[in-house]
């Protein structure tokens, strides 16, 4: 049976890289000027580090033990006439002006790989954040946001390493490798081939490990975006967890993640610290041989005392860079592991795209007409079926239904956040595919049932509906939805600065500003989806009042399994299980007394109780 050997490079996933720096090529580029003075700087460091030893071996060989500088280089003979303290001099001037550039090259190439590493680091941060805001809707559905941070934070900074780094510095570490390899053969080539004798071993050190670090690696990064994943969750659920005293339960679901994490970080750094080790030692070994066999020579005056010295001092250094050099496909792994997870999200296609013929929606009066639309979010759970209803233009309709009977759905499907799986969707008579999807969500307005504010101030979440308003348009959209008097009525009016998510503020005063951000957005379509959810009587009449003055000339959607804003519809879709059941005015449908009226009185029979039971209470404290 034949025997196989494979370089340790051969374990490196060159296609990957491949792919990884056909993509991001493209950001190197324009730092090719930073990058090419960086890796001359580079080499101008490997120079310095080929003639660091140099002035030690003067020392050693023209003032220490001159008797034996008649076997050493040419150049160098010259120094035998010359005084011992002016050798002195030239050598500690040597040392000076070689710490001098070495410094220099150092600062040089460590600030400019820096430079365009931070760069390209910024450009690939944006470049996936802006596609992670275009992928479809059904992959952040299913999607944790912490993986999704881990792959923009720690993810990219290893892959920086990669791109702008790892083989630049490599590529000098072989310069050192050969040139030391070759100032070394010149002085002693037996010597040489004993320093090198342990090569074999380091190759199959390097051969053993590197397949298991690269697996470690990519275990330890998946385990890394779990934690983070577990971790966002917890921190944007803390409320949650408080109110339901559950903080013991989130510690215990954290400290699973916390410990899968250990668990593969830990085998990762054993792998690594035992590979290191065993170069270690190998290394070490070569050592003695140079050591042992070098001061034979130099007593058989076949190498001066500096020479050996210089012997050494390479060997030490040298064995750095072939670690280096061996530790590649390690290293590499790891950024490559990164720059995949990268990638993968990068080559995910918007599931919704513009046709090439694709229109504008400017114009649009807002007349919606769904036609036989089946839709699934899973394959065999349909949320839609054979869904077809009309929404006149400038009318306001209720969509009604219960839970999960597909209302949000038909909100999702209106935005093009979704695709039907069949069926076709008109406004104003065209088909949405045939609109450019952002002309068309710049005509619609559509407000969830979280009324989710940004961490900046009241005047900047409202003006997130039109940038371009100035500061009495805002006000005159927030007193349209009575929100103007308390906005004024905070420490700071509208620079207050709102918590996370909106926090700092009561459940209708968020759900207020962003009726304000609508009414200053003042599209032609309007969607609410669940707009009495988490409000008190009073917050409901307040928003009512608010939909009531958007309403006029607009096509206006209510979302709703609860009836508290039947008032304001001119029309009623009612939809269970997918199906639109019944359809028209609300009296029409009173009178039916079909599966409309049922929910009806349902409805109203749980609103007494609702009802009864607060009075009970507020009569009770």
């Amino acid at each position: 049976m034949a025997v196989k050997f494979k370089s340790p490079f051969a374990r490196i996933d060159w296609a990957g890289l491949s792919r990884i720096f056909h993509h991001f090529g493209k950001h190197l580029r324009s730092h090719k000027k930073n990058l090419a003075l960086g890796g001359a700087s580079l080499l101008g460091l490997a120079l310095v580090e080929l003639a660091r030893p140099w002035p030690l071996k003067i020392v050693f060989d023209y003032i220490l033990i001159p008797s034996r500088a008649q076997r050493d280089w040419n150049f160098l003979v010259p120094l035998t006439q010359w005084d011992p303290i002016t050798v002195l001099l030239l050598a500690a001037g040597g040392v000076i002006l070689l710490a001098v550039f070495g410094a220099l090259f150092s600062y040089a190439q460590n600030v400019l790989f820096a430079s365009a590493g931070q760069k390209v680091t910024g450009a690939i941060r944006l470049e996936l954040f802006s596609h992670i805001q275009r992928l479809p809707q059904s992959y952040h559905d299913y999607r944790q946001t912490g993986e999704l941070m881990m792959r923009l934070t720690g993810d990219i900074n290893l892959l920086k390493e990669l791109l702008t780094s790892i083989f630049i510095t490599l590529g000098s570490r072989i310069f050192i490798v050969f040139g030391m390899l070759g100032l070394m053969f010149y002085m002693n080539w037996k010597l040489t081939l004993l320093a090198f004798a342990v090569m074999p071993f380091l190759f199959l050190t390097t051969l053993r490990f590197s397949t298991k670090l690269k697996e470690a690696s990519r275990r330890a990064r998946k385990k890394e975006g779990q934690l983070s994943a577990a971790a966002y969750e917890g921190v944007s659920g803390i409320s949650v967890t408080k109110v339901f005293g559950r903080e013991k339960w989130h510690e215990k679901l954290l400290g699973k993640s916390v410990s899968s994490d250990v668990k593969a970080g830990l085998k990762a750094t054993r792998l690594e610290a035992a590979y290191s080790r065993w170069v270690d030692v190998l290394t070490a070994l070569g050592t003695v041989l140079v050591l042992f066999f070098g001061v034979k020579e130099v007593l058989a005056g076949q190498l001066t005392a500096g020479n050996l010295l210089i012997f050494l001092s390479y060997l030490r250094t040298a064995y750095r860079p072939l670690r280096d050099v061996a530790q590649l496909s390690s290293r590499t792994a790891k950024a490559t592991v990164c720059g995949e997870r990268i990638l993968e999200i990068l080559h995910i296609q918007p599931e919704v795209t513009d046709k090439p013929e694709a229109i504008s929606a400017r114009d649009i009066k807002g007349e919606i007409r769904f036609d036989k639309v089946r839709f699934a979010y899973q394959p065999g759970q349909p949320a839609l079926e054979e869904v077809s209803f009309s929404l006149p233009a400038g009318k306001t309709t209720a969509i009604i239904g219960p839970s999960g009977a597909g209302k949000s759905t038909i909100a999702k499907l209106i935005l093009r956040l979704y695709e039907p799986a069949s069926g076709t969707i008109y406004i104003d008579g065209t088909p949405i595919g045939d609109y450019r999807i952002k002309s068309l969500r710049k005509r619609i307005t559509s407000l969830s049932q979280e009324a989710f504010l940004f961490r900046t101030s009241i005047l900047e979440n409202i003006a997130f509906g039109n940038p371009m308003a100035g500061f009495e348009e805002i006000a005159a959209a927030a007193r349209k939805v009575g929100a103007d008097e308390f906005i004024r009525n905070l420490p700071e009016g509208y620079n207050t600065l709102v918590g996370e998510g909106g926090q700092t503020l009561s459940g209708g005063q968020r759900q207020r500003i962003t009726f304000a951000r609508a009414a200053l957005r003042d599209s032609k379509i309007m969607i609410f989806d669940e707009p009495a959810t988490g409000l008190d009587p009073q917050a409901e009449k307040v928003a009512e009042d608010a939909l009531a003055a958007l309403k006029e000339g607009r096509t206006l959607l209510l979302i709703t399994h609860r009836l508290n804003f039947l008032n304001l519809a001119d029309r009623v879709v009612y939809l269970e299980e997918g199906r639109v059941v019944e359809k028209g005015t609300v009296q029409e449908l009173l009178n039916k007394k079909g599966r409309f009226f049922v929910f009806y009185e349902e409805w109203l029979t749980q609103n007494e109780k609702r009802n009864l039971f607060e009075s009970a209470s507020v009569a009770g404290e």
